[in-house]
């Protein structure tokens, strides 16, 4: 298990290029699904409003982070070659004769690589903002919880960011009104890493990443807390009286 958890630490070290190329590219892939039907009239007619939404979810650990911390909001734009990298991404998954680009990173065969190495690059992000906020807030564990989630899965929390700039407003999209179950996964890895700090456990958060990220490719359910939820929500914190009266 030592060697195994050394590996999977390591791989995203060693090939950090490889791991932010595709941690960019999923990013900006679900950025431009989340455009909808407004795809063609907001990257064609508002491309700056495109491009800067694409940015805030390529670095939003780091946007997200910074704030909470006390830090200097840019400095998560501080380096110029993976800014670069990102936004030549952007262009060619946004821009590319015949859509290519984007149809090429579609393929089963490339989502099937992609995913894994997501799935493998989760548990290190998670883990660095554990020791963000250890570093910076230590002692205080909802500090803990919030960074490695913000690292975890920035691009999801600040999504409603990313529509704004667009000039679309959700209120009712924010993570705190329905979390995500790569937030829960996230939550989950944190207490699992602070309360059973170890190589197994490290091993066991990297597979559970990796079933969210490559389960549903092949239709595997992959949200373990939904059932929970329902039989223990209504039991602890009670039914709201118009779902009492449906029930009549």
């Amino acid at each position: 298990m030592d060697s195994a958890a050394d590996i999977l630490k390591d791989l995203p070290v060693d090939y950090h290029y490889v791991f932010d190329l595709v941690h960019f590219i999923l990013c900006i892939q679900g950025d431009r699904a989340d455009l909808g039907d407004s795809f063609e009239t907001t990257s064609k007619l508002h491309p700056l409003a495109s491009w800067t939404s694409a940015m805030l979810s390529c670095f939003a650990g780091g946007l997200l982070v910074a704030p909470l911390c006390g830090e200097p909001l840019l400095a998560a734009l501080g380096d110029s070659t993976k800014l670069g990298l990102a936004t030549l991404l952007w262009f060619l998954l946004y821009y590319c004769p015949q859509d290519l680009a984007f149809q090429i990173s579609k393929m089963f065969p490339v989502r099937i690589i992609m995913y894994t190495i997501k799935g493998i690059y989760y548990p290190k992000k998670v883990l660095a903002g554990m020791k963000h906020a250890a570093h910076v807030l230590p002692g205080n564990f909802l500090a803990l919880v919030l960074l490695a989630c913000c690292k975890g899965n920035g691009s999801g929390i600040i999504k409603p960011f990313c529509r704004l700039v667009r000039g679309v407003w959700t209120p009712t999209s924010w993570e705190t009104l329905m979390p995500s179950i790569c937030t829960k996964y996230c939550i989950l890895a944190t207490l699992l890493l602070t309360f059973l700090p170890g190589d197994i456990t490290y091993v066991a958060v990297a597979g559970l990443f990796l079933s969210m990220k490559v389960g549903p490719l092949f239709a595997v359910p992959v949200d373990l807390f939904s059932p929970v939820e329902n039989m223990l929500c209504p039991l602890v914190m009670g039914v709201p009286e118009a779902d009492q009266k449906k029930t009549k």
